[in-house]
């Protein structure tokens, strides 16, 4: 045979084929011991369980929770393909003791919130009622007995105010000839239950104050009523309600001190002072469970994250 029609050595030799299914098992392993090995080195970084390690063992859950999502599904994808997941012995123990941690630890923080949540209902109820204190400590309302006339404001459906404007007025409320100062300011029609709070100081959740714009025959009416009417000694917020109609009359009493007591700072009393201290705690508690609700949301952004990574979608 001569040399031009000898066989090359290219054509003698055949590089095998590679069998798909053990490419995929080979790369399957590599991933389930890099994996495996973080895991195992997050376990040995487990936080002391101390009041004072909060935030250490917050940060040390978010980092379990990426390890972890990492490595299920190359577990569920062994399984399916037969490979199983190696962990030498010396490692196993300190595995299973950071799963108890974190099992712990989670429910430890689960707890925690839904007793935030609660004191958060607890809270909001306690702030109405502490309002509804200093509504009463602001004034107090002193009715003066008269003779009722055929027609009072409380039988009647329509009125109008200073200003000749035609008002519907509930039935059980009055229209106040003396405005308040939260209706005196947004320049709106007074009117409520008879001796209580009017409806837009109630709808707003805040103590009715009487104006100090009344002046003129209102006023000398106000002063006149005051010092005939036997009602107890009122402070400088008196003011009564006169109209030729009617001889409904309001006495605003505010609360005055005592001899030899010391004043109220802010006009709040001692019930109020640990109500407010709860309310403060409530919203601390609010706070911590606002932040371990964060990061729990930042972790499954991160899963998701690493999912989309590999896809290839950025």
């Amino acid at each position: 045979m001569s040399a031009n029609r000898a066989p090359r050595l290219s054509q003698l030799v055949h590089a095998p084929t590679p069998d798909p299914a053990e490419a995929e098992k080979a790369s399957l392993r590599e991933q389930l011991a890099a994996a495996s090995a973080g895991l195992v080195a997050e376990a040995k970084c487990t936080p002391d369980d101390r009041e004072d390690m909060r935030e250490e063992k917050m940060t040390w859950l978010r980092r379990w929770e990426e390890k972890t999502a990492v490595l299920m599904p190359l577990v569920e994808r062994g399984k399916a393909l037969r490979v199983s997941m190696r962990v030498d012995a010396e490692d196993a123990p300190a595995l299973a003791e950071a799963d108890d941690w974190y099992e712990r630890w989670t429910a430890e923080e689960a707890e925690a919130r839904a007793k935030a949540e609660q004191d958060v209902q607890m809270g909001e109820e306690t702030a109405v009622e502490v309002g509804n204190e200093g509504a009463g400590v602001k004034m107090s309302h002193v009715e003066v007995p008269h003779p009722a006339r055929k027609r009072s404001w409380q039988t009647v459906a329509e009125s109008e105010d200073e200003a000749g404007r035609k008002v519907m007025i509930p039935p059980g409320s009055v229209l106040h000839k003396v405005l308040c100062a939260r209706c005196s300011v947004k320049n709106t029609v007074c009117f409520g239950v008879e001796g209580r709070t009017c409806d837009g100081c109630t709808r707003m959740k805040q103590g009715c104050e009487k104006s100090t714009k009344a002046t003129g025959k209102r006023a000398q009416a106000s002063a006149s009523i005051g010092r005939s009417s036997k009602a107890p000694k009122a402070g400088p917020s008196k003011r009564a309600h006169d109209d030729d109609d009617d001889d409904i009359v309001e006495v605003v009493e505010s609360r005055t001190r005592g001899k030899g007591k010391a004043p109220v700072r802010g006009g709040l009393d001692g019930k109020a002072t640990p109500a407010l201290s709860r309310v403060l705690t409530m919203v601390r508690a609010e706070a911590a469970a606002s932040h371990a609700a964060t990061m729990h949301l930042q972790v499954r952004i991160d899963q998701l994250t690493e999912a989309l990574e590999e896809l290839g979608i950025e």
